[in-house]
């Protein structure tokens, strides 16, 4: 058994079903199938992640598009989330190690990405950063769910994936906080970021998430 974007999978049976809050998404016979509500939406998603796997990014390669469906290559491997859950969950100290190489792993596809979209000219941005959607299959980072451009500073990206780090349930603990820590270091050192301004995105996320959990409760 694999894990993989929250769900278990079960790898003798014929059909996977993922996790998603707008798509229906599943796996066949090692084929990602993602049903879209539009064919535009799934011609959208296509164009990009063609356009960023040509550029050498670490995306799932497109492998047919038809109408409302996108045929994709399943990344097998461990989503940002379920990496944190194993460093928590491992007997013994935390393998601070590992969490600095999966921190640089991460920005490292982001460095990819930002380069392939040439950010400092266009002005965009990852924009989804939350955790499920980055895949480490073991020696690199995969990204994966491309709906929608969104444009903006590189901090906020950065600053955003912090925050989404350090609430994982359970908070605050030791392994999030070195992971917030060895992400901050390497973005600054890698993708040329202001600290203080990721910081600041940091703490609008955190204040963004409070709300939504207000609303909810």
């Amino acid at each position: 058994m694999d894990i993989y974007r929250g769900v278990t999978l079960k790898l003798n049976s014929e059909i996977i079903r993922f996790k998603s809050k707008r798509n229906e998404v599943i796996m066949c016979d090692g084929v990602v199938k993602k049903h879209f509500a539009t064919a535009e939406a799934a011609a959208f998603e296509a164009k990009e992640l063609r356009t960023l796997h040509a550029m050498g990014v670490r995306v799932p390669e497109v492998y047919e598009l038809d109408g409302a469906v996108l045929k994709m290559q399943y990344i097998l491997g461990e989503t940002l989330p379920d990496i944190i859950a194993h460093l928590e969950n491992s007997t013994g100290l935390p393998d601070l190690e590992a969490v600095a190489d999966k921190a640089k792993k991460i920005i490292g596809w982001f460095y990819d990405f930002y380069k392939a979209v040439n950010t400092d000219e266009t002005g965009e941005i990852r924009g989804d950063v939350n955790g499920r959607n980055f895949v480490f299959d073991g020696s690199y980072c995969w990204g994966v769910d491309f709906e929608e451009k969104s444009f903006g500073d590189k901090e906020k990206d950065i600053g955003r994936l912090i925050a989404f780090a350090l609430t994982y349930e359970p908070p605050g603990t030791l392994v999030k906080a070195e992971l917030a820590d060895m992400l901050l270091k390497y973005a600054i050192v890698e993708l040329g970021v202001l600290a203080e301004e990721v910081c600041h995105q940091r703490d609008l996320e955190l204040e963004a998430m409070k709300r939504r959990r207000t609303k909810k409760s």
